[in-house]
Order: C-alpha cells, then structure tokens, then sequence
C-alpha cells in the first residue's frame, strides 16, 4: 500500500543524514572522538506506540456464519498512541568497533475497519499486533569530529509476530476472529550520528533500511539524554515501517511513539 514512498522515504532519510554527517568531514584537519568511550551500555525503554497499516489474515480461517470471505482478509486502522511496548539495548564498545543488541516487544490493539467489497457496508473491526523484534548487529566509528562521531552498521531482525482480527456489524451476521502467528528476518544496514551538546547533554539520530523475507523494513530513531555519572536519562521518539506479505497474510503497518528510558554506562 504504502511500499514505494516507504522505501523512498527510508532510503532519503539514511542519505540525509550521511550527507550531513560526512560532509563536513573534509574540513577536519584530525580526528577527535568526543563521546566514544570503550565500554559497555545497558538501556531499557518504555514506549508509547501506536499501529497504522494494513493487516490481513487467511480469509479461510474466517467463520462469518455462512458468507464467502476473499483469500486474505485485510483490516486497515488509524494510529494512536495507546499501548506501552518495551525496549531493550545492550552495546560494548572498543577502540572502533561495537557490538550490540536490540529488542522490541509492542503489544498494540487499534480499531479499524474491513470492507468485503467496494460496494458494501464497512464492518467495525479491532487488530491486534503482539510482536518481538531482536537484532544483533556490529558497527564501525567511520568518521568522529570535535563533538561528534558517525557509527555505521550492519545486522540481522527476527520477528516473532502474532496478528489478531476481530470484526463485527456491517453486513456480517456473527463476529468473527482470527489469528496468525509469523516469524521471519532481514539484514538490516543504517548509520548513527551521536553529538555531544556539552553541559551534560547529548544525543543520537539513527536511521537504517532492511530488506530479506520482508518487502522491505526501515526505521527512525531519535533521542537526546541528560548525562549523570552512572549514564543518562533519555527520551525520543521511534518510527518502524513493516512491509511483509504473502497470498494468506500481510504486515504493512508503521509502529510509532515517543519514548522515555535510561542507559547505564560501565
């Protein structure tokens, strides 16, 4: 639905920001990592994501009390920030090289609305997306300037996703339900700005584009942090684009929401 100014859009930020980060790369005389310090960080979040999309789920699986129901049964919604989903990070540090790891778990249900046919009633409907996303990936300070340094990396994202639909009124007779769990992955490469505001402050905007069992994946993702001597509190805001599809199922959805954590240096 959305593939084609996902992809644009995705690609167009991770450019951006490159373009922004390395050009004034040329104008350093040396190389200083204000910032990069080896190590580890552990950092936890809280998100308040909200689901916009598409989801469809086997039309077979469907009991409608009699009616026909096409192959894949499509339900599209409209976001809004209501469910708390959980973040995890963990990240070790050398002299350029890192490490690191990444999880999601959002659970988000959001009312929507299924039509049969162009030509009747829409039936209310609600989607669930109960979702686990890991990525495991390593990284490459490529450029570090006076407060700043670009990392870039590359990884592999597994999902484990379970799809709810339950759907009532229009012409449907009895409410009906569904429910489909999938599991696949990509290889995902992006790049991280982290900037150092001095006085306590930083922060980091990262973008990334993926690509495998998926149409395509990509993501935004930014923060800024108060430091203290055992790390810093942070919030941000979050943006995952989704885009997979086969003849019985379909993910095209955006998760989105601002966020708010802590990261513990060691």
């Amino acid at each position: 639905m959305r593939l084609i100014g996902a992809c644009h859009a995705g690609c167009a930020a991770l450019a951006m920001m490159i373009l922004v980060v390395v050009a004034p790369a040329t104008l350093q005389a040396e190389e200083r990592s204000t910032g990069w310090e080896p190590g580890f960080t552990l950092a936890p979040y809280g998100w308040l994501a909200g689901l916009d999309g598409t989801m469809g789920s086997k039309g077979d699986d469907l009991d409608g009390g009699g009616i026909s129901f096409p192959p894949r049964f499509d339900v599209s919604t409209d976001e809004e920030w209501s469910e708390i989903g959980f973040m995890f990070y963990g990240e070790w540090r050398g002299d350029r090289w890192t490490a690191f790891f990444d999880s999601v778990w959002a659970n988000v249900s959001q009312d929507g609305d299924v039509k049969l046919t162009n030509l009747l009633p829409a039936s209310n409907a609600e989607v669930t997306f109960d979702g686990n996303i890991y990525q495991i990936g390593l990284g490459y300070r490529l450029f570090d300037w006076e407060r700043s340094f670009l990392t870039v990396y590359g990884s592999g994202r597994y999902y484990d996703i379970e799809s709810k639909i339950e759907a009532q009124g229009g012409i449907l007779p009895n409410k009906i339900e569904t429910s489909t769990t999938r599991s696949w992955t990509d290889a995902v490469f992006g790049a991280r700005w982290s900037y150092d505001f001095g006085r306590h402050w930083n922060g980091f905007v990262l973008a990334d584009y993926g690509f495998g069992d998926s149409e395509s994946v990509w993501q935004i993702f930014a923060s800024l942090g108060y430091e203290f001597s055992w790390g810093s509190l942070m919030g941000g805001y979050r943006y995952m684009s989704l885009d997979y599809e086969t003849d019985s199922y379909k993910i095209n959805i955006d998760l989105s929401g601002p966020l708010l954590g802590a990261s513990f240096t060691f």
